[in-house]
């Protein structure tokens, strides 16, 4: 580049032909004496007239952008050569100083030789390679950073540097590259400044880029912390300014921190050791005195907003750099951390296991910008402060010139998280406009990764995700389409779409596996080389789940760990169970990783595990083997094994450290004590390690530090104490509270000899598994013998201890007993309710009993749905696992034998508490559920849709525990937990209770509501409808088990209530107690049909709904018809054969067996759980035959039919929601009269049809006269009535009336609100009223019939068209309707078919429209874009409009009508030439308020006294200037009102004004007769972009410049970029208008385009003489139609990429399908006859708008581009790079 343009000046001077090289002498690189070369030799210029003008012609022919100063009088000392020019005077716009006015003869004396101050081509400079205040001196130099030599350097010129930085002053001045080398080009050397300067390059200096140097010898400098207090005041933005103190810049390391001199470290992105950068290192600060007020110090200097926690102990791993800080003492308000109290710099008493960290929230601080978008008035302060030059390199490279920052982006994309995932990994967000938001997959590689992980602080990525691998986000979108090289510092330097320009969903977003946040990973519950995989995760240990764990798995786990290679991957939490979360499922190694994160996983704590199946390994050791001798089983000496031996361990520097490096590679949790001078006895072997020093994260004693020789006694025998082996404890061959006591130890359950076992022993044992007190102790073996070792022996306890392994004992494994002495316990039955929080895994703990509580909802006595008591209430058990063996522990836990059946699948209704079991797996020989293997309580991955049930036998168990038994097997609320229904059906039947083994009966003396109520809770109801007594459902045959009983009501069970005592009676069997519990389904009707026949519904939380089909079959109908009174069914019908529903589906999968006695019996998928729509509603025919076996009156009345003898009512002789009412009656339908008929009657009609109320009322059979008989007269409704014969009336069939009398109603329609939106009038996007918002239609099977149906309801005669594809937009509301199958004769949308409300499977894409037929399509011909004459569409051809009594209202309403603001004129007289058609409309008369023309007063279609000549017009606001008309000039009075008027200025901008406001235009960067073309606007030269330039426009700009004509119209910046404004875009001119500004352009300052897009032109150099006046042709000027506008970019006047305008700005086309046909048409709205190609793949350049038109589909006769078929404004699935284009024929 740099040698293409060094060719561009030479040619430039050989043109000119008189050019001479110029130079500035006696000053500095930018300032100084101008001398210019000619002859051979260096002359000067005299000063005579020497001004600004000719010093900005210097400076630029120097390079520089322009001169502060014309200097006279010899100021920068005298020549000595020949004067060479003078009387020097320049317009400002010459190339060359040559070029301007001047006399090769002079009067002068070299005193008065011209000089100039030129602005600093380095006014960039940075520090790099350092931190915020200290680096190598950078300058900003011919597009490129460079370095400044170090001949010479000194403090001087380093003080210079510093305070243009904005700093104070410089502490130091730095050489021999003391900051590393740079990579640039040296720009400075042998620089000399005396410190008063304001920038580098007022310095003396050898010139730029003349040196001797390299790299080597960079300079340097160290600026003074203190920043200048001349900086900005506060407007400034505080994320431009620099921070305090001496660690001021901050980052994270690892993390996602923006400045790098405090960083985490040993943890992750928020959390980690706190260390410091001090005297070229990183230090750590010592935990003294550490809080949380100095953790929130550095979370904040980090950049988040507050800590979660202040660490200490180096909890994150030991340092290794220096102690730089202790005794911090924030008070939590201070910036940064050495602005808090401490003891000083590296003055501290502290090691490094002393090291402090924190854990930072993962908020980032409120005080980062959310905005990305800098005003003017603010660049204007920036700009006049040097330190910020630096941040807008990345915006401009040259900070002097005018810029507006509102079209460049600040960086506003620096906030990165990951989310969905761990700490490394997860779904890429990114923070933009105050919200996080996510990236799009398309396109996203290893490259973008890498850029997202290193801008977080990672090394780089190791995977790219996609496809919301870690789960959708819920924000916007805010990338698509990234494109890194891999290189960029933050994810918005990339290539991408443009912020929010996508085409995705969240199932797209993007995501990433940065390398490695589970670094930390430990054995735990084994010994130094084996137990069960732990990792490190959000400042706790978690597990690793077993799911597909194998030896590659547990190859990499070890060779983490340091060791070789794994011996076995061990499952099923081999060495105990975790407490803590589970991080990892599914792990899948290929065994080659380095750590365990790299390897494929769910996701960080993404899993469906229970600690029972925690992963474990055995890993390869080359370790020394250890043990502890001369204590007890956690307690000793520790000894080693080496070399065939044990040997002992010095205690010279033994610690805690060091013992829990021991204890934790024995198998414990850590060291209670380190022990030393031989605790616990001398050893007799070798002293095997002396001098071990341990951090405390080793995994065996031999990675510790230590010497293999050692100076020691055995008198100085090193010990330890561990934390108990034996914190797991059991009650084995028992129940809950009773027990063999077993201990687990090295991997297995053993047991406990009874010798010396005695209360207090078992006070321990009863303690430590959280009861309160033991009752008894056991011995001999009295629950059975275990089958492991026996652990412990002659236990001895004080009482008082916490663990069994706290009390005297023989030693571990240490016995002298047989399995027939093992120990037991009964503990007290009541919970300790100060339960140890130990760190004992919750899920091997016993339930203790907590679940002894168990019972059968939602059934009937010995089956239903298996509910137990926990934490207070109810919950239930999933069925996961669920089979025969769990429901015979359930059933025998009940007191029945053995289980019949385990069901699944909520046979008997979802449950409403929590979820208390999952995963259970009894072997089916427990006592309790609570005894078998389970997930843990209230641990699950369930719904209550798998909600378990079982059948139990009805034989009573015989071998129910005797009194002996302990009393924790017989239910705690009472002896009569178990309540059953017998004699009935599911919901009523006779009371009966189990007690002494068999069922009994309940006596109904005192029997009332209260007490049934208590009986129906306690079986799971919600509440009893009635009491029943005298045997109503037959008599008993057990014992009478109570009497007299007397319930509160609030009780849980019957037990619970007062009464005689149990068997206590003085009753017989034909007083046994029933009830009637409240049915959750007992009320169902039919509708839509017949009396006997119709839709299903059933009545459910306040409203009717209907049955899904899915499985209705025959057996499903017959319940249904019983339960109605019917007989049987005849069938069972699907499909919404009786129309579609409108409420909530409540039943689906419905399988009955047929003999239910109601539908909430049969098995189904739960209330409300379905996957229908209302087209699958459920129907049946019922038997006309009564059923014979109804129940009498005595029947409880919840059993009959709620609705009545004329629950069956339909509307006819009219539509879907109105019409005659017609009531079923003994097999046919009949009327109503309207005898005192009104709205209040009409309102319980429409109410039962399932409509909100009615509108009207209606008489004198309006719907026409019904043919059956007259069933009601005189109704007379209250209005609260649910169905009509609830209300008064004369009897059934008694009336006085005749058909003519037929009643009627409407009802309030549930979509009667339909409106058109997104196009006009008569056309738009169709949207109904529902839910109190306004919804769109599905496209799904939309034809003209359905729109005929939406035209009429809107009052239109019929459709012309109905529409697909979101023609109209997409809108924004929920989807109404789908699958719309109307006949076309419907009065309203909903009486269509349809698939129900809201039920669809849609996009806003499939938006559906409609074109209503009326005469209110609407354009404007014979004029432009915005104006022309009116013309509406009537009986299929274009007519006009009169322009009688036409004025501004009426266009306001055309204007809008087109889719425009407003109108500015409305034109009479034919303005825009006289129609052709018929005249339409006359007289009109608009208010100016109407949405269409049509809804004006006007005299009739067609109905007028006018001709042509009258055809109004209008002139409609809001268009590109260029399609105003181009006729007349306007005064410069006018021109000043006008553009007092902001519309009108763009106006402007294609008239031809007597002002001529773009009348200078000039040559710039080239020759006399070459060059960036540049025109005059608003007091400064701007450029013209190159959008398609051509010849023809090239030639305007000579003309007008007094040269003949163009030889060349160049693009692409030719002639170097411009700086001012871009002021002329899109230029169109057809070669003779007189200027620029006559031509057809995008308006003044309207572009999108760059400066490297400036035009330029080579002029002929003979002079012009002819200049032609020919106008532009008005076939080149856009018709109408919503796409009118059309035009070529990037190409020429007859070919070029495809654009259009819409909503105000211009898109392109994108290529898909695009061919010559459509080409076609676009020619042809150009004005050209046809189109040569159709070109793709952007091929005339890419475009920057939005992508307006894709699926382009035109059959080649249309007029405009909108006419053809395509997929949706706006609807699109392309990028930029299909844009498509056309090559058009010109003749």
């Amino acid at each position: 580049m740099q040698l293409w343009w060094l060719l561009v000046v030479a040619c430039s001077v050989l043109i000119s032909g008189n050019a001479k090289l110029i130079r500035l002498a006696g000053g500095a690189g930018n300032t100084g004496r101008v001398e210019v070369y000619h002859n051979g030799q260096w002359g000067t210029v005299c000063d005579d007239g020497w001004g600004l003008e000719e010093a900005n012609v210097v400076c630029r022919q120097l390079g520089f952008e322009s001169a502060s100063w014309s200097r006279t009088m010899a100021h920068y000392g005298q020549g000595t050569g020949p004067i060479l020019l003078d009387d020097v005077v320049c317009d400002g716009s010459e190339t060359f100083l040559t070029q301007c006015s001047h006399s090769d003869t002079h009067d002068c004396q070299h005193t008065e030789d011209a000089g100039v101050d030129c602005y600093s081509v380095l006014n960039n400079v940075r520090l790099a390679g350092g931190g915020g205040n200290y680096g190598r001196v950078e300058v900003y130099y011919n597009g490129q950073w460079g370095t400044v030599c170090d001949d010479g350097w000194d403090l001087i010129d380093a003080n210079v540097v510093c305070r243009q930085l904005g700093f104070e002053s410089a502490l130091e001045s730095k050489s021999s590259a003391f900051y590393g080398q740079g990579s640039g080009t040296i720009v400075l050397d042998d620089v000399d400044c005396t410190g008063d300067e304001d920038s580098l390059d007022q310095c003396r200096h050898n010139g730029l880029e003349e040196h001797n140097c390299v790299h080597y010898e960079d300079a340097g400098v160290v600026c003074s912390n203190t920043p200048n207090t001349l900086l900005p005041t506060t407007d400034t933005p505080s994320s431009l300014l620099p921070t305090t103190g001496v660690w001021n810049n901050v980052r994270l390391a690892g993390g996602g921190g923006v400045l790098n001199n405090v960083r985490l470290a040993g943890g992750g992105g928020n959390y980690g050791r706190v260390e410091v950068y001090y005297n070229e290192q990183w230090g750590t600060v010592c935990d003294d005195g550490w809080d949380l007020n100095d953790a929130h110090v550095v979370c904040r200097q980090l950049g988040f907003e507050s800590a979660l926690e202040g660490n200490s102990n180096a909890m994150y791993g030991l340092g290794s750099g220096p102690i730089v800080l202790d005794d911090v003492d924030c008070t939590g308000d201070e910036h940064s951390l050495d602005q808090c109290r401490h003891n000083g710099l590296e003055e501290h008493n502290c090691v490094h296991y002393e090291d402090a960290g924190v854990v930072c929230s993962n908020t980032p601080s409120t005080l980062l910008p959310t905005t990305g978008y800098i005003t003017e008035e603010l660049t204007t302060l920036l700009l006049s402060t040097s330190y910020f030059t630096e941040a807008l390199t990345t915006l401009l490279p040259s900070t002097k010139v005018p810029i507006r920052l509102w079209r460049w982006r600040v960086d506003i994309l620096n906030t990165v998280r990951l989310a969905g995932g761990g700490g490394n990994y997860g779904r890429v967000e990114v923070y933009y406009k105050g919200q996080w938001g996510t990236v799009c997959d398309d396109l996203w590689d290893s490259d973008d990764a890498n850029v997202v992980c290193r801008q977080l602080g990672f090394e780089f990525a190791l995977e790219g995700n996609r496809n919301a691998l870690y789960g959708q986000g819920s924000g916007p979108i805010v990338l698509d389409d990234v494109e890194c090289t891999g290189d960029e510092d933050s994810l918005d330097q990339c290539r991408h779409n443009g912020l929010e320009e996508h085409n995705c969903g969240h199932h797209e977003d993007a995501g990433v596996v940065c390398q490695n946040i589970l670094n930390t990973v430990r054995l735990a519950g084994g010994g130094g080389n084996y137990g069960r995989v732990e990792v490190y995760y959000k400042g706790q240990w978690g597990t690793v789940c077993d799911d597909w764990w194998d030896s590659d798995d547990a190859n990499v786990v070890c060779r983490q760990l340091g060791f070789e290679f794994a011996l076995e991957g061990n499952r099923y939490a081999l060495y105990g169970q975790g407490s803590g979360p589970i991080v990892l499922d599914d792990v899948e190694c290929t065994g080659d990783e380095d750590s365990l994160d790299q390897c494929r996983h769910n996701g960080l704590e993404e899993h469906n595990c229970g600690h029972h199946e925690d992963a474990g390994v055995v890993c390869q050791s080359n370790a020394k083997e250890i043990r502890l001798a001369g204590g007890a089983g956690n307690t000793g000496r520790v000894e080693v094994y080496h070399n065939g031996q044990w040997g002992t361990v010095c205690d010279d520097g033994w610690g805690i450290e060091e013992a829990d490096v021991v204890c934790r590679q024995l198998g414990f949790e850590s060291a209670s004590w380190s022990r030393t001078k031989a605790h616990y006895g001398q050893g007799t072997g070798p002293i095997l390690l002396d001098d071990v020093v341990c951090d405390g994260s080793e995994t065996s004693l031999t990675q510790c530090s230590h010497s293999d020789t050692d100076n020691c006694q055995h008198t100085e025998d090193a010990g330890v104490d561990c934390y108990s082996v034996l914190n797991n404890v059991r009650l084995a061959g028992g129940g809950g509270n009773y027990g063999r006591v077993e201990v687990y130890y090295n991997g297995q359950w053993g047991t406990v000899c009874d010798d010396g076992w005695d209360l207090i022993d078992a006070n321990v044992v009863c303690r430590q598994l959280g009861f309160d007190s033991a009752l008894e102790s056991k011995s001999s073996a009295f629950y059975g013998q275990g089958s492991g070792t026996i652990v412990l022996d002659d236990v001895d306890c004080t009482g008082d201890e916490d663990s069994l392994d706290q009390c005297g004992h023989a030693g571990l494994e240490e016995h002298n007993c047989g399995h027939h002495e093992d120990a037991g316990v009964v503990c007290q039955n009541t919970p300790n309710t100060l339960l140890p929080t130990t760190d004992t895994p919750s899920s091997l703990l016993p339930t203790t009993g907590v679940l002894n509580n168990v019972r059968l909802a939602g059934g009937g006595g010995n089956f239903g749905r298996v509910e137990v008591y926990y934490k207070g209430q109810w919950g239930t058990v999933c069925d996961d696992l669920w089979d025969s063996d769990d429901a015979n522990v359930v059933c025998r836990q009940l007191g029945f034998e053995f289980a019949l059946e385990g069901n699944r699948n909520a046979l008997y209704g979802q449950g409403s508490g929590p979820i208390v079991l999952d995963d259970v797996e009894c072997t089916g020989d427990e006592d309790s559920l609570d005894q078998c293997r389970h997930n843990g309580l209230e641990e699950h991955n369930c719904g209550h849709y798998e909600d378990a049930g079982v059948v139990c036998s009805n034989t009573p168990n015989t071998l129910l525990p005797t009194t002996d038994t302990p009393n924790t097997l017989l239910p705690t609320t009472g002896v009569l937990n178990n309540v059953r229904l017998a004699g009935g059906g599911g919901n009523y039947g006779r009371v009966e209770v189990y007690y002494n083994g068999q069922w009994g009966t309940v006596c109904d003396d005192g029997w009332d509501l209260i007490d049934a109520n208590v009986v129906c809770r306690q079986l799971g109801f919600d509440s009893a409808l009635e009491y029943n007594s005298n045997a109503l459902y037959d008599q008993g045959s057990g014992p009478i088990v109570l009497d007299d009983v007397d319930c509160t009501g609030d009780e849980d069970s019957l037990d619970q209530c007062g009464h005689a005592g149990l068997e206590k009676h003085n009753c017989g069997h034909h007083e046994d107690a029933g009830v009637v519990c409240n049915s959750v389904l007992n009320n169902v009707r039919l509708a839509g049909g017949g009396g006997h026949y119709g839709r299903v519904e059933v009545y459910y939380k306040g409203q009717w709904g209907t049955v899904c089909d899915d499985l209705w079959d025959s057996d499903d109908a017959n319940v249904v018809c019983r339960q109605l009174g019917f007989e049987f069914a005849l069938e069972g019908n699907r499909d919404a054969l009786y129309g579609q529903g409108s409420g909530p589906i409540v039943l689906d999968d419905v399988e009955c067996t047929g003999d239910e006695d109601s539908l909430d019996q049969c098995r189904h998928n739960g209330l409300e759980e379905h996957n229908c729509g209302h087209y699958e509603d459920a129907g049946v025919v019922c038997s006309n035959t009564p059923n014979t076996l109804l129940p009498t009156t005595d029947t409880p009345s919840s059993l009959l039919p709620t609705t009545g003898v004329l629950n069956n009512v339909r509307l006819a002789g009219g539509g879907g929601n109105y019409g005659r009412v017609e009531v079923y009656y003994n097999g046919q339908w009949g009327t109503v009269c309207d005898d005192g008929w009104d709205l209040i009657d009409a309102n319980v009609v429409c109410r039962q049809l399932g409509f909100d109320s009615a509108l009207e009322y209606n008489s004198n059979a309006l719907y026409g006269q019904g043919s059956g008989p007259i069933m009601l007269d005189d109704v007379d409704c209250t209005g609260d009535e649910d169905s009509l014969d609830q209300c008064g009336h004369a009897g059934l069939e008694e009336h006085n009336c005749g058909h003519h009398e037929d009643a009627g109603v409407v009802c309030n329609s549930v979509l009667n609100n339909v409106r058109l939106a997104g196009g006009g009038g008569n056309y738009g996007r169709v949207e109904v009223y529902y839910n109190e918002q306004w919804g769109t239609v599905c496209d799904d099977g939309w034809d003209l019939n359905d729109a005929h149906v939406v035209c009429r309801q809107l009052g239109f005669e019929s459709a012309l068209e109905g529409n697909s594809n979101a023609m109209y937009g997409l809108g924004s509301g929920p989807i109404v309707l789908d699958d719309v199958d109307c006949t076309g004769d419907e009065h309203s949308l909903d009486q269509c078919r349809h698939a129900g409300l809201e039920e669809d499977n849609c996009d806003h894409f499939e938006d559906a429209g409609v074109v209503c037929r009326v005469f209110d399509n609407v354009r404007l011909a014979g004029g432009g874009g915005n104006y022309g004459r009116v013309e509406v569409h009537y009986n299929g051809q274009w007519g006009t409009v009169c322009d009688d009594g036409w004025d501004l209202n009426d266009a306001h309403v055309i204007c809008r009508q087109l889719g425009f603001e407003f109108a500015l004129e409305g034109n009479s007289n034919a303005l825009y030439g006289q129609g052709s058609g018929p005249i339409v409309l006359d007289n009109v008369n608009c208010m100016g308020d109407e949405d269409s023309l049509d809804q004006c007063r006007h005299n009739g279609l067609e109905e007028h006294n006018c001709v042509h000549y009258e055809d109004a017009g209008v002139v409609c606001s809001n268009t590109p200037s260029t399609l105003l008309p181009t006729t007349g000039y306007i005064t410069e009075e006018l021109t000043t009102l006008l553009l007092s008027t902001s519309y009108f200025t763009e106006a402007l901008t294609t008239l031809l004004p007597s002002t001529n406001i773009l009348n200078t235009v000039r040559l710039a960067g080239g020759g006399g007769n070459y060059g960036r073309v540049e025109v005059y606007y608003k007091g400064q030269w701007g450029t013209v972009c190159d959008d398609l330039w051509d010849s023809d426009d090239a030639n305007v700009v000579c003309r007008q410049l007094g040269f003949e004509f163009a030889l060349e119209g160049n693009r692409n910046a030719l002639y170097g970029q411009g700086s001012g404004p871009i002021v002329l875009d899109d230029v169109e001119c057809t070669g003779g208008e007189d200027s620029l500004d006559q031509c057809r352009h995008n308006g003044l300052e309207e572009h999108n385009c760059r400066h490297h897009e400036d035009a330029g032109v080579v002029c002929q150099n003979t002079p012009n003489t002819l200049l032609p006046t020919t106008d532009t042709p008005s076939s080149l000027l856009p018709t109408t139609g919503v796409l009118n506008n059309v035009r070529l970019a990037g190409g020429g006047a007859n070919y070029g990429r495809v654009e259009v305008y819409y909503n105000g700005q211009w898109g392109t086309v994108c290529d898909d399908g695009w061919d010559v046909t459509d080409a076609n048409v676009v020619c042809r709205q150009l004005g050209f006859d046809s189109a040569k190609e159709g070109n793709s793949y952007a091929l005339y350049g890419q475009g920057s708008g939005p992508i307006v038109l894709d699926d382009v589909d035109c059959t080649g006769d249309e007029d405009f581009l909108d006419q053809c078929g395509h997929a949706g404004l706006e609807n699109h699935d392309c990028g930029h790079h299909e844009d498509a284009g056309v090559v058009c024929t010109v003749l």
